[in-house]
């Protein structure tokens, strides 16, 4: 092999191997209740659509130079400001960052399962007012986001938000109807 073919093979193998690290901006908010401007970097290629699930187990950010890392007993929530939209996050009971998709007397996250390399589940979890358990939901459905055995038992607490899922009034078919859904659910019952 020349000289030449020998660089460009060694500059293709070092490139295939770099971890790409993207830094974005972000806030944090201690357990203290501090609120911190930081670079938030995230360690997965932009071609990764589910890049967000390297944020859920512990993130690093850059705090004027100094990196740091932070696991969710560290922080009570965070924001990061990808390209079009910011997005915040939550520890879920010091185990978890989860993403916050609502947020009032009810909460909503989504928390995404690796189950293998090329397969991750969404998970759904409520956390209500004035109740310290989490109601977790799998989108585990066919025609719906989240099957009704799946969401039935975490709003059994409210009859009219219950019938109308168990009627097949609301069917949750993505994301968006879910949201709404929940603050139907809040509206009716909290």
């Amino acid at each position: 092999m020349t000289l030449p073919k020998t660089i460009i093979l060694f500059f293709l193998l070092t490139f295939c191997n770099t971890s790409f690290s993207q830094k974005y901006f972000g806030q944090i908010v201690t357990t203290k209740n501090d609120t911190l401007s930081v670079e938030i970097k995230l360690d997965a290629s932009s071609f990764n659509v589910n890049r967000l699930i390297y944020l859920q187990d512990k993130i690093s950010v850059i705090e004027n130079g100094v990196t740091k890392t932070y696991l969710p007993k560290d922080l009570k929530s965070f924001k990061i400001k990808l390209e079009k939209e910011v997005v915040p996050f939550e520890s879920v009971d010091e185990s978890s960052f989860a993403q916050i998709l609502y947020s009032n007397k009810i909460k909503l996250y989504k928390v995404l399962n690796k189950i293998s390399h090329s397969h991750i589940i969404r998970l759904y979890i409520i956390k209500k007012a004035n109740d310290n358990n989490y109601y977790k939901m799998p989108a585990m459905g066919l025609s719906r986001l989240i099957t009704k055995d799946a969401m039935l038992p975490a709003i059994e607490d409210c009859k009219v938000s219950y019938e109308k899922i168990k009627n097949d009034e609301i069917k949750i078919k993505d994301e968006k109807i879910l949201v709404e859904f929940i603050k139907d659910y809040e509206h009716n019952c909290f």
